[in-house]
């Protein structure tokens, strides 16, 4: 069984209906949140981009702690066929307390996370939660520094981590290797063996549509040259 969630608000309401949800049919669960648009333009550090977070961190806390297999995903992911059977297979590598998080290059992403929902993940959640209140930091930015602090001073992190390989999970940084500027319209190429792409390194609801139609356009020519 495996379950799949994200969380939305208004501004990435299209993006995540077109990329996620019209793709997410062969879950055996969907857990789709629409949310207040605490950050009025939805863009990544403007001001209510934490409070966006910590809705998100409220979503992945109320999933029943039942230890299903859950891939989280932010709404400005494409998902690509092919998806599900790959999570069914990697999932059975998975602890009851480990995260494998997506590749952003710089850090752990956590606009892609697969786990098992258990009680020991959903600590995990709410101790993000808390320190992004204490810290005023995003979620993602509150797990670099709690990652930093454990290596620093020896300390021990909530969970287990993996990193997802970058060769399922994309994004603007992991095709180039390496941290680049954010996406401005330049080509790119979508490895054939993308199963999901983030819209990350990139900035702007309309910049974000735009990457994932290309996305979409490069793998429906990709299948249509294996015809």
């Amino acid at each position: 069984m495996l379950r799949i969630v994200s969380y939305y608000t208004p501004t990435h309401e299209e993006m995540c209906r077109r990329y996620v949800m019209s793709q997410a049919h062969q879950f055996d669960e969907q857990r789709f949140s629409r949310c207040g648009q605490t950050c009025p333009t939805g863009e990544f550090y403007s001001p209510g981009w934490n409070d966006c977070m910590l809705d998100k961190l409220r979503c992945l806390s109320d999933l029943p702690t039942d230890g299903m297999t859950t891939l989280y995903v932010d709404a400005d992911v494409a998902l690509m066929p092919g998806l599900h059977d790959w999570v069914a297979t990697y999932a059975n590598e998975l602890s009851s307390e480990e995260v494998a998080f997506a590749d952003d290059v710089v850090q752990w992403c956590a606009g892609i996370m697969l786990f098992r929902s258990t009680t020991q993940v959903r600590e995990f959640w709410r101790t993000v939660s808390a320190m992004s209140q204490v810290w005023n930091l995003p979620d993602q930015d509150v797990i670099a520094h709690m990652r930093l602090q454990c290596n620093e001073r020896k300390g021990k992190f909530p969970i287990r981590a993996r990193v997802l390989p970058t060769d399922r999970f994309c994004n603007w940084a992991t095709v180039n290797g390496r941290p680049v500027p954010p996406w401005n319209g330049e080509p790119f190429l979508v490895p054939k063996t993308c199963l999901a792409w983030h819209a990350n390194w990139t900035v702007g609801i309309e910049n974000k549509l735009h990457m994932l139609e290309r996305v979409a356009m490069a793998f429906e020519k990709s299948a249509a040259d294996n015809l």
